[in-house]
């Protein structure tokens, strides 16, 4: 009896510090990315030697490569050459707007789709697979990168067939839509941080721990690879870098031979 007490007492406590662990690495990366992306929203659309409009993209013209932005103040549509935007505004046009995407032809699959599928598929599988990895090691003192494998894909497999089974549920139930997401995510939760702890013979705290700090470590580093390059590089020559390497293939920017 005396023996259970303590190895319940053990748990308690290594589950006590796990959780303080979790906030740590919360606050610090609440710190670490609240500043960025407000900066980031208030900045607007930046043009190279001309003022920024505030607003959103409402088109995209692939052949003529230029951008049109509906400006928030003036509630006109501003069309402008897309070489005139700023690094952070390619990214971002690129990155987080359908018009963009949308614009590139279907019917002829060509470079452009071969290099968004890898900026798009490709790097944030890879980034999101040793971020687990990062996390797995902080949490259970592991490096064994077949487990890293083993219980990420394991993880969303299963995560993925019970999304499916709750989509199925919210369609044939649709007055109980809060419930079925409530209950399906704590669920759909559960299953995947006990997967991941069986695999690395840990207990199920040990698992959701390696779960959100995951959730939080990705986006970080993702962004990382993004912004350190122009924070401690030449900025002339990362932009170069991308536009040569990135922005021109995709056909965000037009070629030399198009200006």
């Amino acid at each position: 009896m005396l023996i259970r007490f303590h190895s319940n007492r053990s748990q308690l406590t290594g589950a006590l510090r796990q959780t303080r662990r979790i906030c740590l690495y919360l606050i610090a990366s609440f710190c670490l990315l609240t500043p960025g992306l407000s900066h980031a929203v208030e900045l607007g659309w930046s043009r190279t030697g001309e003022d920024v409009i505030y607003g959103e993209v409402t088109e995209f013209n692939f052949d003529k490569k230029t951008v049109t932005i509906k400006d928030r103040e003036t509630e006109k549509d501003k069309t402008f050459p897309s070489s005139q935007l700023d690094a952070r505004s390619k990214w971002m046009l690129m990155l987080f707007t359908s018009e963009f995407y949308n614009s590139i032809p279907q019917d002829d699959f060509g470079t452009e789709h071969l290099i968004l599928a890898f900026v798009f598929i490709a790097m944030p599988v890879l980034v999101y697979l040793f971020s687990f990895w990062l996390c797995a090691i902080i949490v259970t003192r592991k490096i064994n990168p077949l487990r890293t494998l083993i219980a990420l894909i394991g993880a969303w497999l299963l995560s993925g067939f019970l999304i499916v089974f709750y989509v199925f549920m919210i369609g044939r139930h649709p007055d109980s839509t809060m419930t079925i997401c409530i209950i399906g995510g704590l669920v759909t939760l559960s299953v995947a941080s006990l997967f991941i702890a069986i695999i690395y013979h840990k207990n199920i705290f040990h698992g959701l721990t390696i779960i959100i700090l995951h959730s939080i470590l990705a986006p970080v580093i993702l962004a990382s690879a993004i912004y350190l390059p122009y924070k401690f590089g030449d900025t002339e020559q990362v932009d170069t870098f991308f536009e040569k390497r990135l922005f021109i293939p995709v056909g965000l920017l037009p070629g030399q031979e198009e200006d």
